[in-house]
């Protein structure tokens, strides 16, 4: 079994679709919401499986979001999220701030964009050392 499982009975499907109401309603408090419970609904500890950032991904591509303070919420997914985000769903998001990320016109999306780029949010996280057995001293 994978390590992403679901806590809720809740589908992704159900929780994107809830993305999807509150921007067809154009509710900020909603969409914040909404990307919330997408990572609410994980176990402790658990990485997102990589459809979730991609699903994101593909609603900021859309032209209405450029100039939407919605996507704004969308951008912070990954700032809130990004301890268990995947590096290959982490490099995507940066592969697409390098190519959408100046065409967000309103200023709290640019904000956030900018706090993406320069913050350690999606960076490699390097290696870690693997651990050392403990020494203990002979009887």
């Amino acid at each position: 079994m994978k390590d992403n499982v679901r806590r809720s009975a809740q589908s992704l499907g159900v929780m994107l679709a809830a993305l999807e109401s509150a921007i067809a309603g154009n509710d900020p408090r909603a969409v914040q919401d909404a990307v919330f419970a997408l990572g609410d609904d994980r176990m402790p500890g658990a990485l997102f499986e990589d459809e979730v950032a991609f699903e994101v991904l593909a609603i900021l591509k859309r032209p209405e979001m450029r100039a939407s303070p919605l996507a704004a919420h969308l951008l912070n997914f990954f700032e809130y999220q990004a301890p268990r985000i995947s590096q290959r769903a982490k490099d995507r998001c940066s592969a697409f701030l390098r190519e959408w990320g100046d065409t967000f016109t309103h200023l709290y999306s640019q904000h956030v964009v900018a706090e993406l780029r320069a913050g350690p949010y999606l960076k490699l996280e390097p290696p870690k050392e693997p651990r050392k057995k403990p020494r203990h001293p002979k009887p």
